[in-house]
């Protein structure tokens, strides 16, 4: 990616070759600010939020809600629209405040932490959605709109958004797209990159941009939806979305085949991959991670099938076959119904309490019987889940030794893979690097932040590199 202009002279001309436009240049502030953070007392940001806004949309918040660190209180703004974002916005810019964004909630433990936090702008209020086509195939909603909501909805006319990311019903479109969070079914239907088309955003001066557009083809040069798509609100805050939508297929069931060790269930993985089989969703479970519908083995291979009834019965039928080839093992066979109760518990315990540490491995899918063996090796009484598509690794537990997890990351990054800490107690994210090692594209990274936030100020130090 090209570097952006020194000057706003050019601005618009870089706006418009990468694919953003801009929508109200003439508030552009020129003034610069420093990088010492505020100096403004929080009652006095709580009294000019509140002032400017109301009280429903800056509230003081204590106990559990919105924690970021271990403070006894927060301060909140709840804009209820994009522009009410961008003037929040740019009240914030005038008294240089560290911002975090944040839709529900659920996700502000991840990441580094932040190295100052003056507000947290939630976009939890602004929850319409804003225009649907169903004859095109598309929709618009705003960030705070939970994918649960829009995909009921969109199911009157047997359509949704195809992405199913891990939490629960709380989860925000928008809080979605700015972590980049996917689950089972990226199997068959990819990231939420791959759905997205079109945003806009309010920068941290407060300014807004567009970017893509609300039809599927209309990328011209740079898709910088994809740029701002796990991106961690660190570029800006994502506040409307448009979106290309699937049918919803008329059958969901799901096979859980059982075994003692993982080996079997990686051969058969091989054999789906080779074979005509088009699963939804392919997780591979160590047994113990959730209540599951299973023998007590060691592990579970669950498959998901959505898709026509004919073809999700020959595809159930495929499967069984092939679990018979080699070890011929157990399964069982979940309906409709069934099926969504059990992916629904998955995704839901996959942020319980009952785990303190989350780590996620990524690999090749060829090498997830040599990752599940290392995992074995170095740690224990730990669950591991696995994306089988793709090789993706999820260990699952409550407090792990620093040092074995450095061991663990240097063994994974020595075969071309990373390890992330999804979820860590501060004194473990204190001794392990959260995102591990950026590479050479962290060079890129920072330029481009610096770029889209040159004075730091929307979630400082929580991205890879401490952007």
């Amino acid at each position: 990616m090209r570097s952006a202009p020194l000057s706003l002279n050019c601005a618009a001309t870089w706006y418009k070759a990468n694919d953003i436009q801009l929508e109200n240049s003439s508030d552009i502030e020129l003034e610069n600010m420093s990088n010492s953070g505020s100096t403004v007392p929080s009652d006095k940001i709580l009294a000019r939020l509140q002032k400017a806004f109301g009280e429903d949309r800056a509230q003081l918040v204590d106990g559990e809600r919105f924690r970021v660190l271990n403070e006894e209180y927060r301060i909140i703004a709840f804009p209820q629209n994009i522009d009410e974002l961008s003037e929040v916005l740019k009240l914030a810019a005038a008294d240089n405040l560290s911002l975090i964004p944040a839709g529900a909630g659920t996700w502000l433990d991840m990441g580094n932490h932040a190295r100052a936090c003056d507000l947290i702008v939630s976009t939890a209020k602004m929850s319409r959605v804003l225009e649907y086509e169903p004859a095109d195939l598309t929709a618009t909603v705003e960030a705070g709109c939970t994918l649960a909501t829009f995909n009921r909805k969109a199911a009157e006319d047997k359509q949704f958004i195809p992405i199913d990311p891990f939490g629960d019903d709380r989860s925000t479109i928008g809080g979605t797209i700015a972590t980049g969070s996917y689950g089972p079914i990226r199997c068959a239907y990819g990231t939420p990159r791959d759905w997205l088309i079109g945003l806009r955003i309010v920068h941290a001066d407060g300014q807004i941009t567009s970017a893509g557009g609300k039809v599927v083809k209309n990328v011209a040069g740079y898709d910088l939806c994809k740029l701002y798509t796990g991106s961690f609100g660190t570029l800006g805050i994502i506040a409307e979305m448009s979106f290309k939508l699937r049918a919803l297929p008329s059958d969901d069931s799901s096979l859980i085949f059982y075994a003692d060790t993982a080996r079997p269930l990686c051969d058969l993985i091989g054999r789906i991959h080779d074979s005509d089989l088009s699963p939804s969703a392919m997780e591979l479970i160590s047994y113990g991670s959730m209540d599951l519908p299973m023998d007590p083995s060691g592990f579970a291979l669950a498959i998901r099938f959505l898709s026509e009834t004919e073809t999700a019965l020959w595809q159930q039928a495929e499967a069984i076959r092939l679990g018979r080839m080699g070890s011929d093992l157990n399964h069982k066979l979940m309906n409709a119904q069934e099926s969504d109760e059990f992916w629904r518990r998955y995704r839901e315990s996959e942020i319980s309490g009952d785990w303190e540490t989350c780590l996620r491995i990524s690999s090749l899918p060829a090498a997830l019987p040599d990752t599940l063996a290392v995992i074995d090796n170095l740690l224990s009484r730990v669950h591991t889940r696995a994306h089988a598509a793709n090789g993706a690794v999820r260990v699952l537990s409550q407090a792990i030794d620093s040092e074995v997890i450095l061991e663990l990351r240097n063994y994974i990054q020595q075969r071309g893979g990373s390890l992330v800490l999804i979820r860590a107690s501060d004194d473990l994210k204190r001794r392990v690097e959260v995102w591990g090692d950026a590479g050479p594209s962290v060079s890129i990274m920072r330029q481009i932040k610096d770029r889209f936030d040159p004075q730091g100020r929307l979630n400082p130090g929580r991205f890879i590199a401490g952007i």
